[in-house]
């Protein structure tokens, strides 16, 4: 479902248009547009999907200094995964930036772009449907993606979400160490089977 043009909306991708190179932008409304074809079955509104799916990568781009420098100013203390690769904290940023600069106050997706990269044990709807819409929107082209929109389709979100996760800690683990967050949130989502 395309996004609505909302005043908000078109106010979100000025923003993102100041902050990330147009490929990431075109990422995320893939991601918020995806996020709306199943919401349905997750339970999440149109205005959370284009907030999460929008918004979680509005700090991608901050240099390492300045996102450990931020997480400093937030209050945000960075594991070890995260002092090690401070890209990870992009999620956590973001959403403090929404909600201290533009004032979005819904803690769901607050919780969604907080932890859209590892995930968590516990992550409520919205998280996970950002979570999966980050991983499988149709812009990616990668195999695994692909498997995980004819998942979808085929055998609902929840299936759809465990393959996801064991993919993307299949990937991650190929480059370097899991973070531990990301492990325990795979171990969550197969223990829900």
């Amino acid at each position: 479902m395309p996004l609505t043009r909302s005043a908000r909306v078109e106010e979100y991708l000025r923003l993102l248009e100041s902050r990330i190179p147009p490929k990431t932008l075109e990422h995320c409304i893939s991601a918020a547009e995806y996020m709306t074809t199943f919401r349905e079955e997750v339970g999440v509104t149109v205005v959370q999907c284009e907030q999460a799916g929008l918004l979680h990568d509005l700090c991608k781009k901050m240099k390492a200094d300045e996102m450990l420098a931020s997480a400093v100013q937030y209050g945000i203390e960075p594991n070890e995964t995260q002092q090690a690769n401070p890209k990870l904290l992009h999620g956590p940023l973001a959403a403090e930036q929404c909600r201290r600069t533009l004032g979005i106050d819904d803690e769901a997706v607050y919780e969604a772009i907080y932890w859209h990269t590892t995930g968590r044990p516990g992550l409520g709807s919205l998280g996970r449907a950002l979570y999966f819409a980050d991983f499988a929107e149709p812009l990616r082209s990668f195999p695994e993606a692909v498997e995980a929109r004819e998942r979808l389709q085929e055998e609902g979100f929840e299936r759809a979400l465990r393959y996801a996760a064991e993919k993307k800690l299949e990937r991650i683990r190929l480059k370097s160490h899991a973070d531990p967050v990301t492990e325990a949130f795979h171990a969550w989502l197969q223990a829900g089977e």
